[in-house]
């Protein structure tokens, strides 16, 4: 995976979707391979991310914000903070990396729509 050629196709995705405004690419075990923002992201959180999502369990913790999680399904992951704070929203890559995205609180997408639209434009791309 070359993440520099992956850059500018996050910046179309966003041009297309303004709804989004992180991304990070995951390994199974939470491992960052990329992320858009990485002050807003701590290797900490996201192997916790990941267990929450691989394991089913109830939320995650991005940042200081707490995400229920609505789907933990490989190819669309959702989760939304109660208090307005976003959502995040994933899907699995034909790499087997995990795409992540955090939807803006004032988001027009539903996050397992989003998680759809992250899935078939990355699927082959990461």
């Amino acid at each position: 995976m070359d993440v520099n050629s992956i850059i500018p196709e996050f910046d179309a995705f966003i041009a297309e979707f303004p709804d989004f405004d992180l991304f990070i690419i995951l390994t199974q075990d939470g491992i960052i391979k990329y992320c858009s923002d990485p002050d807003r992201v701590q290797s900490e959180q996201t192997k916790a991310l990941m267990q929450a999502w691989l394991n089913h369990e109830s939320a995650c913790v991005l940042g200081k914000d707490r995400y229920p999680i609505l789907s933990w399904e490989p190819l669309q992951f959702a989760a939304r903070n109660v208090k307005g704070k976003g959502a995040l929203v994933g899907t699995v890559t034909s790499s087997n990396h995990y795409l992540v995205a955090h939807l803006k609180p004032d988001a027009k997408l539903a996050p397992a729509i989003a998680a759809i639209y992250l899935n078939r434009k990355f699927w082959k791309l990461i």
